[in-house]
């Protein structure tokens, strides 16, 4: 396991669990139980990345299965906060979160209260432009279902350097 340096935060993006089959409504596709044990085992894998099995904030598409994938996720993980964010859904504005992203790293520390750990939880393709975008890696990724990329963070820097990416067993 790759170490964060001291002045980053680790940033987990991760894609939901298997979900239904595609419907009318998107937005509420609910998890499968693959899709709910595929939840707990990537949250179970993501603990040796957390300090006492805490993230410090979680972002996640107001979708019902990026919920219910959060939710499960609480099994492992306590979340000191968590926000529903309207644009890390399938067709969300990458450079936006990003920004957004660099906006909430700066007003922690302006608090004096480091975000060491960042969760998003969303969507394909979403997740694979975001870590294209932060890491500037240009070759787009794919996220299975339940897969998480671990990234050690700069703020500063506006980009980050892949550690992990767990694709699930």
């Amino acid at each position: 396991m790759s170490r964060q340096s001291s002045d980053s935060t680790l940033l987990f993006i991760m894609r939901h669990g298997e979900a239904e089959p595609a419907r009318r409504d998107d937005r509420s596709r609910q998890l499968t139980e693959y899709g709910r044990t595929q939840s707990l085992t990537t949250s179970n894998w993501l603990k040796k990345y957390s300090q006492n099995d805490s993230i410090d904030l979680a972002l996640v598409s107001p979708y019902q299965r990026t919920r219910q994938t959060l939710d499960m996720m609480g099994h492992h993980h306590k979340f000191l906060n968590s926000q529903i964010c309207q644009d890390i859904v399938p067709d969300g504005d990458i450079h936006l979160c990003h920004d957004y992203i660099d906006a909430l790293l700066q007003q922690s520390l302006s608090k004096h209260k480091p975000l060491k750990t960042l969760l998003i939880v969303s969507h394909m393709p979403f997740v694979s432009y975001l870590l294209d975008e932060i890491c500037q890696i240009q070759r787009m990724p794919l996220f299975a279902t339940g897969a998480v990329a671990v990234i050690d963070y700069s703020g500063k820097g506006h980009r980050g350097s892949l550690l992990e990416h767990y694709q699930g067993s």
